[in-house]
């Protein structure tokens, strides 16, 4: 609200206490509608051949809606996070454009997902 130049808008829907986030069939149908530029995709699991995983069903779903309606994907991810995989699939490691953790870029933990052809910031 006191910045002039930024426009909030608010997606509801269900409210996912455990994310805190809306989640539900309404929520997704108005993601759809918007063309984002960058998505800021946190995470719950990472790994290289299973890509960005989580476990709730609902969440997965408005990722999976998000990241179609974005010119760009950016991951956040803690190192606790990484080689780790959750049962539901969220995207390929191919769908991330920029990778984005507390890590320094050179760290070996991060080589396999710079050679993939992820930026690491």
């Amino acid at each position: 609200m006191h910045h002039p130049n930024i426009e909030v808008i608010l997606i509801g829907d269900k409210i996912s206490k455990n994310s805190k986030i809306t989640v539900g069939s309404e929520a997704i149908a108005k993601i759809r509608q918007v063309k984002a530029d960058i998505c800021f995709l946190g995470t719950n699991a990472i790994d290289l051949e299973q890509g960005i995983t989580d476990n709730d069903w609902e969440v997965v779903q408005l990722k999976k809606a998000m990241i179609e309606s974005s010119k760009m994907v950016i991951c956040l991810g803690i190192a606790e996070k990484f080689n780790t995989v959750q049962p539901i699939r969220v995207c390929g490691i191919d769908e991330i454009d920029v990778l984005i953790t507390e890590l320094e870029p050179t760290d070996p933990l991060l080589k396999a997902y710079r050679d993939a052809g992820v930026a690491v910031v």
